[in-house]
């Protein structure tokens, strides 16, 4: 982000450039170390800066300060003194219809200023490459909020802010498993440690399927959906008990491997135990649950002998063959019904 010329009143140019108040590099060094869990202005200027086209205004900006809020405010009526409307937490967006009202507010403007300081939000960003006007210039140095200017659209600018404030900021947790795409399908694999997770999805990546995450997924939502990546250390690896730290994208090509996807189906891998009791028709899934949203969740026992890989991919397209109507097991109880009322009306078996 390159600093407007001229201080905060003048007119910014739009050309691409470096984060002022640290330098580009704090700002991605921001991005790297924060905690994953939650985000930073600097966080988030050092990952948009080059696709907003983002120029932050002289001052000494607080790149530190969190960003809790996923969503975003345009001020309106805010700036005709109804602060109750006001929502500090938010990043604040000025678009042309704010900037031409505070340019033209005079005295009144006084009022917005000393609210804004006394609530500071995380960050103001003005669109459509418009100077931003004397009274955000003050909120700027007077609080320590960092002022940046983008050229492009509001309506632009709004949607990506939201669409990465949804990704960093989501619920999230992390559970224990790997996840990987089959057949176009987003499949969790559960199980206890030492049971052969890792095992299978080399497997599964061996036939042509594609790893998202090994040993450690994290999942977040995004409106209905459950989207599962991998840790940044784990990325593209697996474990493999005997043989160590395995590359996938460098082993079988990038084709592999997956950065995310969205999780449809939960397998867990349980041992076989004498007198184990599990589906025998598979009519009805169980259910796991995280974040508030469910998933059908289906338990495999595992044993010699067994090809755990070929059980996952077998799960995954019989989910895929239920979506198009297609149950075996349902159908075979519907067989099953229909023949006993043939036998009680005392007619002939096919």
């Amino acid at each position: 982000m390159r600093t407007g010329k001229g201080g905060p009143g003048g007119r910014s140019s739009t050309g691409r450039g470096g984060c002022r108040q640290a330098g580009l590099e704090s700002c991605r060094e921001s991005r790297l170390d924060a905690n994953r869990g939650g985000l930073t202005v600097g966080e988030l200027l050092g990952t948009l800066e080059s696709r907003l086209e983002l120029q932050l205004a002289p001052g000494a900006a607080d790149l530190d300060r969190p960003i809790v809020s996923r969503e975003i405010q345009k001020p309106g009526l805010v700036l005709t003194g109804l602060f109750d409307y006001y929502q500090p937490e938010r990043v604040q967006v000025f678009g042309q219809s704010e900037v031409r009202f505070l340019a033209h507010a005079g005295e009144s403007a006084a009022a917005v200023v000393a609210e804004y300081c006394r609530r500071p939000p995380p960050l103001l960003v003005v669109t459509r490459g418009l100077a931003p006007p004397e009274a955000l210039a003050a909120i700027a140095r007077q609080s320590g909020t960092a002022l940046v200017a983008s050229p492009l659209a509001t309506a632009d600018v709004i949607a990506v802010l939201l669409h990465h404030l949804n990704a960093r900021l989501a619920p999230r947790v992390t559970v224990h498993g790997d996840l990987l795409e089959i057949h176009g399908l987003g499949v969790l694999v559960l199980g206890e440690s030492g049971i052969g997770k890792s095992e299978c999805a080399l497997e599964l990546v061996a036939r042509g399927h594609r790893l998202v995450a090994d040993d450690v997924v994290e999942i977040r939502t995004q409106g209905d959906r459950l989207v599962g990546t991998p840790t940044e250390l784990s990325r593209h690896r697996l474990e493999v008990r005997g043989l160590g730290i395995v590359d996938v994208r460098h082993m079988f090509g990038v084709a592999a491997v997956r950065e995310s996807v969205a999780i449809e189906q939960v397998v867990e891998l349980v041992r076989l135990e004498e007198g184990g009791r599990f589906d025998r028709l598979g009519e009805s899934a169980q259910a796991w649950e995280v974040l508030g949203r469910s998933r059908p969740m289906f338990r495999i026992p595992v044993a010699p002998g067994r090809n755990t890989a070929t059980l996952v991919e077998l799960a995954a397209r019989r989910e895929l063959l239920q979506r198009l109507g297609i149950n075996a097991a349902r159908e075979l109880r519907e067989d099953v019904a229909r023949r006993i009322a043939r036998e009680d009306a005392g007619g002939d078996s096919p």
